[in-house]
């Protein structure tokens, strides 16, 4: 799902009575990106109602920035990075890199 799919989802609001009542249905619809959002009496009792696949892209979407502000943070780490990026071009043209495949060669069986 793509990034701006993900910080926008499709947001139906329902009090605990009208979500108690319509159960399966506000199940059924809490599918894809639409969140169900069930208010409390207080900011503390809300709740919210996602999809499992939404929820697991949403924490893909969250470790993969983690891991991109760790490495970012680390000054030295990332201007290793940014040195051997300057020079990949020239290293793929004379053939100085090797391939996914063959870097990571798959077995048969």
């Amino acid at each position: 799902m793509a990034t701006l799919a993900l910080t926008q989802p499709k947001t139906v609001r329902v009090n605990r009575t009208q979500f108690r009542e319509h159960l399966r249905a506000k199940l059924d619809e809490a599918k894809g990106r639409t969140v169900i959002e069930i208010s409390g009496v207080n900011d503390e009792g809300e709740r919210v109602l996602l999809d499992r696949s939404y929820f697991d892209d949403l924490m893909w979407s969250v470790r993969s920035l983690i891991e991109t502000l760790e490495i970012t943070s680390d000054r030295k780490l990332f201007q290793q990075i940014m040195n051997a990026a300057a020079t990949l071009e020239d290293d793929t043209r004379l053939g100085k890199l090797h391939s996914f495949e063959e870097a990571f060669p798959v077995e048969e069986e």
